[in-house]
């Protein structure tokens, strides 16, 4: 965990826990598979990643487990349309996180062996 309930709520986060708690899992598992889990385990938490995590929440950049979430839909003749928020959801960890480097020095977004 990234992110505390009590310290979403003093950031302003309006989310009643058990929603809070899906969410807080799906952003710190987006964020572990974009930084190859170099962020586990860090003790503290750096309150950049708390912020990436309440914003991840806040913007609904998570949606949809599936990773589409309706944005119109017709009564009568079934109409559905869907946005990614995908890409938006990495850019926003990308612009928190790029040039960041692990407890070793070796950057975040490092995709090779150490």
């Amino acid at each position: 965990m990234y992110l505390l309930f009590d310290e979403y709520q003093s950031m302003g986060g309006k989310l009643k826990e058990a929603e809070f708690k899906r969410l807080e899992i799906a952003a710190c598992t987006k964020i572990d598979s974009m930084t190859y889990n170099r962020l586990q385990g860090e003790n503290p938490v750096r309150e950049k990643v708390k912020y990436l995590v309440f914003e991840l929440i806040e913007r609904n950049y998570l949606g949809s487990i599936d990773g589409r979430d309706t944005v119109s839909e017709s009564v009568g003749r079934t109409s559905f349309s869907f946005e990614s928020r995908q890409g938006k959801a990495n850019q926003l960890i990308r612009d928190y996180l790029d040039n960041e480097k692990d407890s070793r020095g070796v950057p975040l977004f490092y995709a090779g062996n150490i």
